[in-house]
Formats: C-alpha cells, structure tokens, sequence
C-alpha cells in the first residue's frame, strides 16, 4: 500500500511540471490575442485561465494588460478613464490573489504613468524592488527568466507612458539581459525605446533584429520594423514588412490593420478596404476594429459604406454613441442633414462632457446650416472654436449663419473678431464688406470690399458688390442727378471683363447698363456741351430695352431715350 502511494505521488511530481506547461501555453495564447487585437477572444481565455488558477498573478496582470492595449488600439473611440479603470480592477484582484507576485504592482504603476501620475508610479515600484532576488533578498528564490520578465514589463511601463527616463529604463533592460539574454520582447522594448524616447531609428532596427531572431514565428517584431519605416515615411520598405508579418503570421490582426492604413495613404481604396476588411474578419468580436475601419472608410471618403458598417454595428449594439457621431458625420458628408441632424442630437443627448471633441459641435453646427436653422448653428460652431483655435474657419460659417439670418450686429463682430486676430482669409473681408453694406455703412462696406480686391482681383463679384457699394456713396445734385461718379470705373471694368461671355453675366451686365446710362444721362442733362456722354448714355439705355424690353422700369428707359434723342439733334 505505502509502495502504491509513493508511485502516486512521484507521478504527480512527473506530471506537475506537464500542466504547468500547458497553463504557460494557454496563457501566451491569451496574451497572443490581445496582441492581435482580438480582446474580446482574449477577455474570455482570461477568464478562462482564472478559473483553472484563480491565484495566479501573471494571469491578472496580463488580463489589465488587455484593457491598456485595447485602450491604445483605438485612443480616439475608448476613453481612457473607463479603461484604466477595468485594468485597475484586474490589477487589485491579482495583487490580492497573489500577493508575493511584482507584476500586478508593474500594470499598478503603468497606470499611473499612463495617468501622468509619476509619484504614485514610483510608490509602486518601491514595493516591486524588495520583492525581487538581490544581494539584499538572499531569501527570495524567483526563476531567471521570470524576473527578468518583470524588469523587462517595468522598462515597458516608462516606454508606453513616453516617459523618457532613458537611465532607468536601460539599466532595468540590461539587468534583464544578464538574467535571461534570450528574451526576445526585451529587444522589442530596447528598440521601442529607441525610437519612441530617443528617436533613434537604426538603433531601433537592430534590436527589433535581435527580437526577429531569438522568435523567428513571432510577427512582433517584423510589425514594429514597418510601423518604424512608416513612420519614417519609406513607404515601400513598410509596405514589405507588413507582408512579411502576414508570411509568418497570416491571421495576426494588426497586420492588416497597418496594411490598409497604408494602402489608404497611397489612395488605393480597393487594396485599403480589402484589408481592413481582413482586419476585421479576425478581430472578430472587437467592436474597436469595425470603428476603425469605419475611420477609414470617411479618411477614403467611402461614406456610404461607413453607413452600411455603422448601421451593422447598430443591429449588436444600439447603446454605442461612438456609432451615433460617425453616423452624424457620414449623413452630413452624404447630403443627407436630415438623418445626421437626428444623430448628432443623439450623440449630444448621450455623451459625456469629456467625450465631446470640438469637431462633433462643428458637425453639429453645420448640418443646422445645411437644414436652414441659421439662428441655432452659430452657437455649436463657436463652441468648436471655442474648444480648437486653430480652426479659425468655424467663426466665419458661424458669422455667415448670422448674416442669413440678418443679425447683422453679431456677424460684424465674428468677422471683426477673426480680422483682428490677422486670421482674415479674402473672403472675409468680402462677407464683411457685404454685412456692412445691407446695414448702409457704405464706406466700412467700401474698405473691407478694396481690400477683397487687393486679396482677389480676378473675383468678379467682388467688383460688383464694390460698384454697388460706390453707387452708394455717390453724390448728386438738387434733380437727383449723380455728381460723382464713383462706382462708374468699376461698372466699366465689369463689363470689361465679362465681354466673353455676355450671357453668363446678363443679368449683372444689365445692372452696370443701368447705373451707367443714368450716370451719363445726369452728366450730359447738367451740361448739354457734353455730348459724348448724351451719346454714351443712349447707347447704354438702348442695350437696357434691346435686352430685357419687359422690365418695369422699361417705360423710363423709352421716355431716356427720347429725351436724348432730342436734346442730341
């Protein structure tokens, strides 16, 4: 019986290190996952793995790892409180299950990196170093390669928060590199430090090497040395590192991601969507990939096949505002304000404050212009301003919607406001100008309109509104005949201009005909020496009568031009 019960135990000794191995595998094959972006797949093995080994910290520290990698996946859809916060959670879980394990504390400290709180990072990982083997920690046994993994994911905090604390983070990679010089994600760190701290792309390169070598089958590093020539703008050499990761990965997600974003910036939309489309075939379940394909579909300007996406993602979930705002988007660049102007209203109902960026008030703003409610647009397009100064433009379509509506007070001071801050584009002036004009200040309407020409000579109707506006300013005598002429000049250089193609201009040609054959008229009936501009005058009202002979005020162009006719004999 005690010979039976000995076998039995040496059995389970033989067997234990084979379902170790088996967890290990089942755990890379997790972290596998959410490298590739699959981390909905990934949540579940996770949760899986917890169930078999309920006390396993590198499991909960891998498990939050998920969260902060699907937060970086797609930084511009998730919010980055929501996330931290569910990794905090698997964090906390894994430093209660396992206490004597460092690397809840490493995802801890990222965390607060990440948050840009580098006092509270430093408290944690001033609990990691006495709970590693040193001189210091004779008594604490850990495997090589397990605390050079620790050092390795400490260093990879720093790197992921862009803190460039270059001395700590090599010192804790070379300390790794004696424990276990064969790790090859400590290569995959060392060149991201490189190029992401120190910007140092051949340094990167070589290290990434190193990693390729050390795992030939993993598509890591193959994926970081075309993201690094992307970045460098070689476009060709990126291009054939992201097939070489599809060689020796095919179903690694990213990959595809990073090809159709660069098939995207060559403008080939078929090869664009087709990976993306492959992208999201094995991300399946990752609501984050179908958004970014949806991204770039409106970066191709596909927006109807944005719409079709949105709307697939609708029929899962109709809770998503994300779907909301990318549907607003698409509806106004469509054509169709009627649609977005009742997704935008549903994205603002639901949004968090921390949620709305500065071009969802300006969608909003312009999809009430398209839709005509000129007095309601203003309001979201200066909060757009408002949030993003760079956007100058949003101030003249806010003062363009006053202008519709006729507060003429508020569009002077938008255009005003943008003029003096030396962001006025011509056509500014020229608005201005306009507003100036419908509120009779014709000389500010005259300045604003001079300098438009300056900016724009060859804008015909920027002559014209001048004319207009020197119409105005004209001065006349007791009859009510023009005395100075001032917008006579540029009626002239009108027509001048539009002699090619009379038709096209008529019915701004049959305006200059009509100042200019008063304009003489008034100068030849206070001086019947001036002749020249009697006949000036007769031949200008006989083109008013040749071509529109039905206008009302043709009965005053005939009694014209009888008088002249008489007078001139």
């Amino acid at each position: 019986m005690l010979q039976s019960a000995k076998k039995l135990v040496l059995a389970i000794l033989f067997l234990l290190p084979f379902y170790s191995a088996i967890r290990a595998q089942d755990l890379k094959s997790a972290i596998h996952l959410t490298r590739s972006e699959q981390f909905s797949a990934a949540e579940a093995a996770f949760e899986k793995l917890l169930k078999q080994s309920p006390n396993n910290g590198d499991i909960y520290y891998y498990y939050g790892e998920n969260f902060i990698s699907e937060y970086f996946s797609d930084t511009l859809n998730l919010s980055w409180k929501e996330m931290a916060d569910s990794a905090a959670v698997k964090f906390d879980a894994g430093l209660q299950a396992d206490p004597a394990n460092p690397l809840p504390l490493v995802g801890l400290a990222e965390i607060a990196m990440l948050s840009r709180n580098m006092p509270k990072a430093q408290s944690y990982f001033a609990r990691i170093m006495p709970m590693l083997p040193s001189k210091a920690n004779k008594s604490i046994v850990m495997a090589p390669d397990k605390h050079a993994n620790i050092l390795i994911r400490m260093a990879n905090a720093y790197v992921m928060a862009r803190i460039a604390d270059t001395t700590q983070i090599f010192a804790l990679l070379r300390n790794a590199e004696k424990l276990d010089s064969k790790n090859y994600e400590l290569y995959i760190v060392k060149g991201d430090s490189y190029i992401y701290l120190l910007n140092d792309g051949s340094n990167a390169i070589t290290n990434y090497n190193i990693a390729q070598s050390l795992n030939p089958k993993s598509p890591m590093a193959k994926l970081r040395v075309g993201q690094l020539w992307l970045r460098a703008r070689n476009y060709n050499f990126a291009l054939t590192n992201y097939q070489e990761v599809v060689k020796i990965d095919s179903m690694f997600a990213p990959a595809y991601r990073e090809l159709g974003s660069l098939y995207a910036r060559a403008d080939r939309q078929e090869d664009a969507q087709r990976n993306y489309k492959k992208f999201l075939a094995l991300s399946a379940g990752n609501t984050s990939a179908r958004k970014q394909f949806v991204n770039t579909l409106i970066d191709l300007r596909n927006y109807q096949e944005a719409i079709n996406q949105l709307n697939e993602i609708l029929l899962a979930d109709t809770n998503d505002n994300d779907v909301n705002r990318a549907l607003a988007y698409s509806y106004f660049e469509t054509g169709q304000y009627d649609k977005g102007l009742i997704y935008s209203k549903k994205f603002f109902q639901k949004a968090k404050p921390e949620k709305i960026r500065p071009q969802d008030y300006a969608y909003y703003g312009r999809i009430l212009a398209k839709m005509k409610m000129d007095t309601l647009a203003p309001e979201p397009l200066i909060k757009a301003y408002n949030l993003d100064t760079t956007k100058s433009e949003l101030l003249s379509e806010a003062a363009l919607c006053w202008t519709k509506a006729k507060k003429y007070d508020k569009a002077m001071e938008l255009y005003q406001r943008k003029i003096d801050m030396n962001k006025g584009t011509a056509m500014d002036f020229y608005n201005l100008g306009k507003v100036y004009y419908s509120v009779q200040q014709y000389k500010k309407a005259d300045t604003n309109l001079a300098i438009f020409i300056q900016m724009q000579p060859d804008y015909l109707q920027g002559l014209m509104w001048r004319a207009r506006t020197k119409s105005n300013l004209d001065s006349t005598d007791a009859k009510g005949f023009r005395v100075t002429g001032y917008a006579r000049p540029f009626y002239e250089s009108y027509l001048e201009k539009t002699q090619s193609d009379s038709v096209k201009y008529m019915k701004d040609r049959f305006e200059c005909y009509d100042y200019l054959a008063y304009y003489y008229y008034s100068q030849f009936s206070r001086d019947s020496r001036l002749k020249e501009e009697g006949e000036k005058s007769l031949g200008y009202y006989n083109l008013l009568i040749g071509i529109y002979p039905n206008d009302p005020k043709a009965k005053n162009f005939k009694e014209a031009i009888d008088a002249l006719k008489i007078k001139l004999k």
